[in-house]
């Protein structure tokens, strides 16, 4: 045993032996760095250590048969040698160079050399056929190899470059296909370029043409070589090819051809020609054309008939018939006398011909009827009386002196008296300050009721030499008069009411308590002691938006339109903070989110609702109004973030298919709006500016343009929608005692509209007789009827029939907001003092969709017009600290926002992220269903910050907070729910 453990233990120190040497090597060969240069030791000496300054390049391609050259330089260095595929290159292959660099002076040594497609095509390595350089500090000399006394001298390798052989193959491996589109509309062309060494580059050519992706925004260039087009345009219509580059060779593709089509669309109708029959029934037609546009590149035709009919009956016309002759007169002082008749039997009617010959008859007197009169022969016989013409020449002569002398009296009497009364009212307009009434305005009727007020007279002339009358609630019916409601005959003082700049046609309001003005300046609303401040700030500071702030003190100063009515009119001081405005009893508001102010700064934002029919967007006869005319300013100020619109709209999505499209004006507020097509709902690109929400019975936008905005809608092809309608009837306060008028409104079903008409009916002192009632309005051509029922006894309707009717295109694609029918009723039982009827609405053709609205009325009783619809309770408004309303409803940040900011930031740091299970930002879209076009939301920086800025507004009712904790419990995410618990409470 003593031998082998003598020979294991040799075998140990020979393993101990070659291991030390080895280390050794590999010391020699590491390089070190002492005071910014290389050094390498060798022994126990310090050398310079090599520098490169050009190495091989990471990628070199032999081009067909042409040899590629690798280049290296390198400082400190006395020889750079080649060494390619695991291989020293022959020194004979070596081309050597020897320069000064230009800036350091230092010596410079340069050497190449060249690799053959052959060398590179036998080398069979796993690496490829690489190449390095090698830097010197020392020549090898073959007298005295490299041994352990005897080192290899310092040197330096550099990067290794790969050597290939460039190719690329002919064939696509996907060419692009010739397609259609349609107009302003995304394509994409595939394309998938060949194999090859470079990987080749793709382009694309239209007509031979290099497509330039940097210049022309609406075409894209996708990483796997597909060309996308934003929006198709004829001009984009043409050849297109892909094309593949390489430092070897360039493909082509095959030319695909891209057309863009057009569909057809209807132009509007013509007017209705006259009906073809000239007596009895017959037709009447119109026609359109498919001309708007007209299909192009074989797109679809227009759908439908290019021609209606629809019957029509013409009266017959009756031709006039001669009545008899009547009795001849006497004979006159030509012996002749005569006779008449009239065409009366039957007179001419409906263009009927007028009776034919004469209606006079003249014939000679015969019989001895022949009478003597002056001229005649038997006169002639007789002796003239040569004095009798100058008594009656003098008697005329005296009558008319005494005629002119009497017409000079009158007419200085009629001046006395009117300059007397001209004093005496330069008298009374120089001592009062106030209007006085009259006393028969203040004094009651004899029956001790107030004089009612007149439905069919709504409007009366303005008194040119009072300044204390009141402009009327819009301008509806105003025209080159300025004109003024009927308020039961008074005006109000100017401390309360608005008053219109006839230059200008602006709005001026002088709130209660401020100073009155000259007569001939213009009133501005002031500010109010109570105005809503920033919640970081005291004082209003420097706006963005402002240029003059100190010009800028209220809403009135953005230059409101004369015909916005204060009532339907929000506005508020809005902060960084954010904040909600509300316009009472309208269903409309607006969200400004935090953020959508700067920092530091408070913007005055308003909302109002036009309610003047100039302002309603001129729609085609398919086209119909879904929503108020909202109006949000100031114009032109930058939001950070969109506002969040909240309107109703009168859609009925349970009866038909509807097509929803959002317009908008960006003019004047003293301009008329230019309305324009801004998005139609799923139809929405990257491009578009807003994004809506649309919910049974409301609408929620998002928008960051402050303007004029209109919902309007059309019947989905092959379908006819509904739109819900909503009547209201109406009377007079104080009924007369003769007869009784019954005023049926008919209008869209939202808040606005029906507000609207009661605001309207009040200023005029009507009453509301029942509550109003709703009714489906169908897509078709089928007229609103109305009839009056049931009339009770001692009453009968003053029309000839009991039935009126609207024609359909009035309510579908009419530009007029109150609609109405009139009813007037005559009072024939002057015992009977209760009106009692009913009001069928129903339209022609479809029964099945019919209100019924019941009039019951006292005659005795005083009916108190009602403040706004039954049933519903009136929204309270600001109120300044010196008690005067601001007509404003404005929700502060911690009101208006059931989730605090740091909640907001927390739920947005837990659910931006995406993730593999799917429960983030996309889940909870799609949980509070507004993932209709989900990609909005994507191109936002934080995803879940705009859905719960909408979830906001959609969802005030008390249970929102508990109903998002519950949906992302359901989701999942425990971490989210977590935070609503913690912050917010676990009583959720």
């Amino acid at each position: 045993m003593g031998p082998t453990k003598r020979s294991m233990a040799g075998h140990s120190n020979l393993t101990l032996c070659l291991l030390l040497t080895l280390l050794s090597v590999v010391i020699l060969e590491c390089h070190a760095l002492v005071d910014g240069e290389a050094v390498v030791t060798t022994g126990s000496s310090d050398v310079r250590h090599p520098i490169f300054l050009q190495e091989p390049e990471p990628h070199n391609y032999i081009v067909k048969s042409k040899p590629v050259t690798i280049t290296c330089q390198a400082i400190n260095a006395v020889d750079i040698t080649f060494r390619c595929a695991e291989e020293w290159v022959p020194l004979k292959r070596h081309v050597r160079a020897d320069f000064t660099h230009p800036e350091t002076g230092e010596a410079v040594l340069q050497a190449s050399v060249e690799v053959t497609r052959q060398a590179v095509e036998e080398y069979f390595g796993i690496d490829g056929y690489w190449c390095e350089c090698n830097a010197w500090t020392e020549i090898p000399s073959p007298d005295r190899p490299w041994t352990g006394d005897n080192p290899p001298p310092a040197h330096v390798s550099s990067r290794r470059g790969l050597v290939q052989v460039a190719f690329i193959r002919k064939r696509f491996e996907r060419e692009p296909i010739s397609t259609s589109v349609e107009l302003e509309k995304p394509v994409q062309l595939h394309c998938l370029p060949p194999t090859g060494v470079p990987p080749p580059e793709v382009f694309w050519l239209k007509d031979g043409q290099v497509i330039n992706d940097k210049e022309e925004t609406n075409f894209i260039i996708s990483n796997e070589g597909n060309l996308i087009i934003s929006q198709a345009r004829l001009s984009d219509q043409g050849n297109f090819t892909c094309g593949a580059i390489n430092v070897a060779a360039t493909r082509k593709s095959e030319s695909a051809e891209l057309i863009v089509y057009v569909k057809g669309a209807w132009s509007t109708w013509s007017q209705w020609s006259d009906c073809d029959s000239k007596c009895g029934k017959g037709f009447q037609s119109r026609s359109r054309t498919c001309s708007n546009p007209a299909p192009l590149n074989n797109g679809s035709p227009c759908p439908g008939d290019w021609e209606q009919k629809v019957p029509c009956t013409t009266v017959c016309p009756v031709d006039g018939g001669w009545s008899t002759w009547a009795s001849w007169s006497t004979c006159n002082e030509d012996c002749k006398h005569f006779r008449r008749r009239r065409c009366d039997n039957p007179p001419p009617q409906n263009n009927g011909k007028h009776c034919e010959s004469t209606d006079l008859n003249i014939t000679n007197c015969t019989g001895g009827l022949c009478r003597e009169f002056p001229g005649s022969d038997v006169y002639a016989e007789r002796t003239e009386k040569p004095g009798q013409d100058v008594k009656d020449i003098a008697l005329y002569v005296g009558v008319s002196l005494a005629v002119l002398v009497l017409a000079t009296i009158i007419v200085i009497i009629i001046f006395m008296i009117r300059r007397k009364d001209q004093r005496q009212f330069d008298m009374d307009l120089g001592e009062r300050s106030l209007p006085q009434y009259d006393d028969e305005d203040k004094k009651p009727a004899k029956n001790g009721a107030m004089v009612q007020p007149d439905l069919t007279q709504t409007i009366a002339p303005v008194r040119t030499h009072s300044l204390y009358d009141q402009p009327p609630p819009n301008n509806n019916h105003i025209d080159a008069m300025e004109k003024i409601p009927m308020l039961n005959g008074h005006t109000h003082p100017v401390e309360d009411s608005p008053i219109i700049d006839k230059k200008s046609k602006h709005l001026y309001i002088q709130l209660p308590g401020e100073e009155k003005t000259d007569s001939t300046e213009k009133l501005t609303l002031q500010k109010s002691k109570a105005s809503l401040k920033s919640s970081t700030s005291g004082s209003r500071p420097q706006s963005e938006y402002d240029t003059d702030n100190s010009n800028r003190q209220s809403v009135t100063s953005n230059l409101l339109p004369s015909n916005i009515d204060v009532e339907a009119l929000a506005w508020g001081n809005i902060t960084h903070a954010g904040g909600m405005l509300t316009i009472p009893e309208t269903g409309v508001s607006v969200s400004i989110p935090e953020g959508a102010i700067s920092k530091g700064n408070t913007e005055e934002i308003f909302i109002a609702v036009c309610r003047d029919d100039k302002d309603r967007p001129k729609l085609s006869d398919k086209q119909t109004i879904l929503s108020p005319i909202l109006l949000l300013g100031p114009q032109g100020l930058a939001l950070h973030k969109p506002v969040i619109v909240s309107f109703q709209h009168c859609a009925s999505q349970k009866h038909g298919l509807w097509v929803m499209r959002v317009y908008g004006s960006g003019t004047a507020y003293d301009e008329p709006p230019a309305w324009k097509h801004l998005v139609t709902f799923g139809e929405e690109t990257l491009n578009t500016p807003i994004y809506c929400q649309v919910d049974t019975n409301c609408c929620h936008m998002m928008t960051d343009q402050l303007c004029r905005y209109a919902l309007i809608g059309e019947s989905m092809q092959g379908t006819a929608a509904m739109k819900r309608l909503r009547l209201a009837a109406f009377a007079p306060a104080v009924a007369s005692s003769i007869d009784y008028s019954i005023r049926v409104y008919v209008v869209e079903d939202t808040q606005d509209a029906v507000e609207g008409v009661i605001q309207l009916e009040k200023k005029l002192g009507a009453a509301l007789l029942d509550r109003p009632k709703q009714i489906l309005f169908q897509d078709g051509g089928n007229n609103l009827c109305l009839t009056i029922e049931e009339l009770a006894p001692g009453w009968r309707s003053k029309l000839t029939a009991n039935y009126q009717e609207i024609p359909f295109r009035h309510i579908w694609s009419g530009n007029q907001n109150n609609l109405h029918c009139s009813f007037s009723l005559e009072h024939t039982d002057g015992l009977q003092q209760t009106v009692s009827c009913k009001i069928g609405v129903y339209q022609k053709s479809i029964l099945g969709n019919r209100a019924v609205l019941q009039i019951v009325s006292n005659l005795t009783e005083k009916v108190i017009p009602s403040p706004t619809v039954p049933g519903k309770p009136r929204a309270s408004t600001t109120v300044s600290s010196s008690g005067c309303s601001s007509m404003v409803t404005l929700d502060q940040a911690q009101k208006a926002f059931r989730l605090p900011s740091q909640i907001k930031t927390k739920l947005c740091a837990y659910l931006d992220p995406p993730n593999s299970r799917g429960n983030d930002w996309r889940m909870l879209a799609q949980a509070l269903c507004v993932d209709r076009y989900i990609n909005f939301f994507a191109s936002k920086p934080s995803p879940t910050e705009h859905i719960l800025d909408l979830w906001e507004a959609r969802h005030r009712e008390e249970t929102a907070l508990t109903d998002l904790m519950n949906t992302l419990r359901v989701m999942d995410r425990f971490d989210a729910a977590a935070v609503l618990e913690k912050e917010l409470g676990p009583w959720l």
